[in-house]
Order: structure tokens, then sequence, then C-alpha cells
């Protein structure tokens, strides 16, 4: 991970003591601007304010650069104040549970400990907190789960390398492109294959691969499992695939399956 900024771990309560003073700002510049500017303009005024309150340093568009071998992925912070906390700013309908998510990858990524969603939108600021209380040494420690393993020894190289290079709890797409890369890009590895019931094509669907006729898939649960599996062995049966190799991170337990009808 690489971020210019060397974020300091807040007790939650300093930085709600720093959020109040954010937020001020944040109601001041709804209650002139209105509720129909565009993310950048209620970016800019609100660094405007906060500025003016002396709560630098503050800074915008904030790049953090993730590498894992020949992999390169780049994400922006929209707001960082005083070297201390994410602000994610958003127009939208509402928060949704997809900006939490977001916001809580921005914090893992860059062991920030607290951040914060505000919404512009709504008829009064809306906001959020979002919290990361593990630490990059904890997201590092991990168990292996194999017994019904049957994949190619790559992937399962591929993706512990992965982990021991990022840690865990990162957003599952991150980990699908970084196979999907190592497997030779969307090019390659993004395959479409016809779903087939009683011998009629439904239509073609897009797979990751690994192989010839293999398939794989990177999820984050810790409850359905037998659920999400009896999916899958459904999705499969359609295709002419050999195995759908399903790589599930429970929480500190990674656990390798493989499925084949």
């Amino acid at each position: 991970m690489e971020c210019a900024i060397p974020f300091s771990r807040l007790e939650r309560e300093e930085f709600q003591q720093m959020d109040y003073r954010v937020m001020a700002c944040a109601f001041a510049s709804h209650g002139e601007l209105g509720r129909h500017c565009t993310e950048e303009i209620y970016r800019n005024d609100l660094m405007a304010r906060l500025e003016e309150e002396g709560m630098g340093p503050l800074q915008s568009e904030v790049l953090v650069r993730v590498r894992h071998g020949g992999f390169v992925k780049d994400y922006r912070l929209d707001l960082v104040v005083a070297d201390r906390g994410i602000y994610e700013l958003k127009v939208a309908k509402g928060i949704a549970e997809e900006h939490e998510g977001q916001t809580l990858n921005y914090l893992l990524m860059t062991d920030c400990a607290h951040g914060k969603i505000v919404n512009f939108l709504s008829s009064s600021v809306e906001s959020r907190f979002v919290n990361n209380p593990m630490t990059r040494l904890a997201r590092c420690r991990y168990s292996v789960s194999e017994h019904a393993w049957r994949g190619p020894d790559e992937l399962r190289r591929g993706f512990l390398s992965a982990v021991e290079d990022l840690g865990l709890f990162l957003e599952t797409a991150l980990y699908n492109q970084i196979l999907i890369h190592r497997f030779g890009g969307a090019e390659v590895a993004m395959q479409s294959h016809p779903l087939i019931r009683n011998g009629r094509i439904l239509g073609r669907q897009l797979f990751q691969m690994c192989s010839p006729g293999e398939a794989f898939r990177v999820t984050a649960l810790s409850s359905k499992l037998a659920a999400q599996q009896t999916s899958f062995m459904k999705l499969l049966a359609l295709t002419k695939l050999k195995a759908l190799h399903w790589i599930n991170l429970n929480r500190h337990d990674i656990q390798f399956r493989t499925l084949a009808v």
C-alpha cells in the first residue's frame, strides 16, 4: 500500500472532537450552497471553510496505490483532515451500504482508525461514522481450511501471497482483480460461457478462469455458506465447466473449496 500521508490512529473521542468542527463547516456549507451542487463544489467550499478555521493540513483526491507483483490499482480519498481523518463526500439519495464498504476499505488500506461519510444531497446534511478497529498487523493473521480443495496450486499460492502482502478484510473485488491479473488479465481470464438448460442456451455469462474449464471466485461470507454453495452448484450445473474453485474469507479463516458437478 502506498500513500503519502502517514496516518496516526486517533482514539474515538479525539476523532469526534475534530469531527464536531468539520461537521459545523459542512452544515454551514450546505446552508449557504443548498443541496444541488456537485460533489467537487461542496468539497472545495468545505475545504475553504476548514482552512479558515485553522484545521489544516487539508488534502483532497489523495492517492492510495495498491501494488502486488505486477498488479497496480489506484484509489482516491475525497478529503483528509489534519492527516488523521478520512471524509468521503457524497451527493446521493442516501448513504448506502456500498458507501460504508468503500470508506472502510480506505481506512483498512491506510491503517486509519476513523472516517466519515457526508452526504449533501439530502434536505439536511446526512452523515455516518465508519470505524476501523483492526491494525495492519491484525489483518495479516489468518488460518487456512483446505480439506475440500482440488484447485490449482498457483491459484492457492497466488491468493495467499496477496493476503500476506496486503492483509485481509479488503474489498473482495480487489482480491478477484489481483487473481485475474495473475492469470493473464481480463482479456484472458474473463471468459464468456453459455448457460444451458435442457439443451437450450439461455445466454452467456462471464466467469473468472484459472485454467481451461475451471473458474474461480473470491467471496467474504461469515454466514449462509451452505446457501451460497448451493447457488454456485446450480450455476455450475448449467455450464460445461469442470469446476468452480471457491475462496471464501470467513473473517480470519481462509476457506479453499472446489465445487464440481
